[in-house]
């Protein structure tokens, strides 16, 4: 039996499912941790949205050949080792893992996060929102939405059904929101990542948003919202990157029939008290 070939997977990752392309600044891309010949065989692949302890303990066990991960151990450049950092590298050493870091280009990927929070909340495409990386060329990091119509009678959508549909869509009940929960939502910018630039806030309003989905709501979006009308909703993401990840991780299998993938799911390790 044939299996995988690393560069098989990394070209398919690369090209289709979530282009490098689409890597905005900073953002670590590719191939992380590991040393590959391209030619290397590959027979267990898992995916995780975090490099997380017990996700590790679990490759190291089920003897993973590949962990693509949504994203890295550090936001940065590794400068310093901290004593979490040093088990999370002790326990890959155990066992030859290679690691392939997502990060932002599967934000905008087509099928990625940002589609699946317009897919899971019923919303219809109208158009990308592009922004510009550090190379000067266009990252459709969002999506600008409508509503999807049902029919003449379909009522229009109120801020408070739509609410209530990202709790109910998602699962999550760390929705926050600033605005008024009465007022009717007709264009709704989508945005699958956890912090935000102000500029992608003024772009949505360019484009006639009156509301705009993220994970990311601080002081001066707040501020933004309250003088231009723009009605913010942030929300822990966790679900929708889950729901993201499992996506690719059919998509994969289906791809390559002979190998075994796996799919690590941890609890949002952010808790909400009720």
């Amino acid at each position: 039996m044939i299996f995988i070939l690393y560069d098989e997977i990394q070209a398919l990752i690369e090209k289709k499912f979530s282009p490098r392309i689409y890597g905005l600044n900073s953002d670590f891309y590719g191939l992380y941790y590991g040393q590959v010949n391209n030619k290397k065989h590959l027979k267990k692949i898992m995916f995780t949205v975090d490099l997380n302890l017990e996700s590790i303990h679990f490759a190291v066990k089920n003897k993973i050949n590949l962990i693509i991960s949504l994203n890295s151990l550090t936001r940065g450049p590794i400068s310093n080792f901290n004593q979490a950092l040093i088990n999370k590298l002790t326990l890959l050493s155990k066992y030859p893992i290679l690691v392939f870091v997502l990060n932002s280009s599967f934000i905008a990927a087509e099928g990625g996060i940002s589609d699946t929070l317009m897919e899971s909340l019923h919303l219809k495409l109208e158009r990308p929102l592009n922004v510009k990386n550090n190379k000067n060329e266009k990252v459709p990091i969002g999506r600008i939405c409508v509503p999807n119509s049902y029919g003449q009678s379909e009522k229009p959508l109120t801020m408070s059904n739509l609410l209530k549909r990202i709790k109910m869509s998602l699962n999550t009940d760390n929705v926050v929101f600033v605005g008024d929960s009465n007022s009717i939502v007709n264009r709704i910018c989508v945005v699958g990542k956890e912090t935000i630039d102000l500029n992608y806030l003024r772009k949505a309003l360019k484009f006639g948003c009156d509301c705009f989905i993220s994970g990311d709501i601080d002081r001066n979006k707040a501020s933004f919202s309250k003088d231009t009308g723009l009605t913010l909703i942030g929300m822990s993401l966790y679900n929708c990157n889950t729901i993201a990840l499992k996506k690719l991780h059919n998509l994969l299998s289906l791809e390559f029939p002979h190998d075994d993938f796996y799919f690590f799911e941890a609890q949002n390790p952010v808790q909400v008290f009720v």
